[in-house]
């Protein structure tokens, strides 16, 4: 029988009694339900992509629940940035306020960052996948320091987005990241590569027809 508690990505840092939390200290069980149930990959304990996986889902998960930049330990507090798809470049303090949704999907036809905060980019897709919104590695192609990997991020589309009904469908999103990190494995800088109408399309009841227009204009 599979170890569970190996078989999930760990979350670490989480265990500071002083650590500020944006809603509570958060609870993994049932997005780690959803991966265990929906992963393609199985890395082994002590590879380099089990190590690069449970270091992306402990800055996951501090991005998304951490908002005092002394707490953050994954990354290079004062080095830090990370962008997405050649825009502009994010420091940690300007991750903290506007969130990851804002932050990896600037420029897009289907997601206008400047109409959201935090509070409501992060809500919307919690409530479109409110059965968990897992994420796993898929291949590591070099080592430290400048970490190159490929991913996976998928959920069943189980709640209302925006004012569409859900439809139950899984949805996937594929893309690629080159971490940069110290010699503490501490990441100094994430470059993202991705195309979030992989899950935007779905989710607004948009066509091929209609990224392809986009795509000339």
């Amino acid at each position: 029988m599979e170890d569970i508690t190996y078989a999930c990505p760990r979350q670490k840092f989480m265990e500071d009694p002083g650590i500020q939390w944006r809603e509570g200290k958060p609870d993994f069980t049932q997005v780690n339900k959803a991966y265990l149930e929906g992963r393609t990959r199985i890395h082994k304990e002590g590879s380099l992509e089990k190590i690069v996986e449970d270091l992306v889902k402990s800055w996951e998960m501090e991005a998304s629940h951490k908002t005092n930049t002394e707490d953050w330990q994954s990354v290079d507090t004062e080095a830090f940035t990370i962008r997405a798809n050649n825009q502009r470049s994010f420091c940690l303090k300007e991750l903290i306020e506007e969130g990851n949704y804002n932050a990896l999907m600037q420029n897009q036809p289907l997601y206008n960052c400047n109409t959201h905060s935090f509070q409501t980019s992060h809500d919307s897709f919690r409530s479109a996948f409110n059965q968990g919104f897992p994420w796993e590695l898929m291949e590591v192609f070099s080592g430290p320091p400048r970490v190159a990997f490929s991913w996976r991020h998928w959920a069943h589309w189980t709640g209302p987005y925006k004012e569409r009904a859900p439809t139950g469908e899984l949805l996937e999103m594929y893309g690629m990241a080159v971490a940069e990190v110290d010699e503490n494995l501490k990441i100094k800088s994430i470059d993202v590569h991705y195309d979030p109408n992989q899950l935007l399309m779905k989710l607004e009841g948009r066509s091929v027809e209609y990224q392809q227009q986009e795509g000339r204009r």
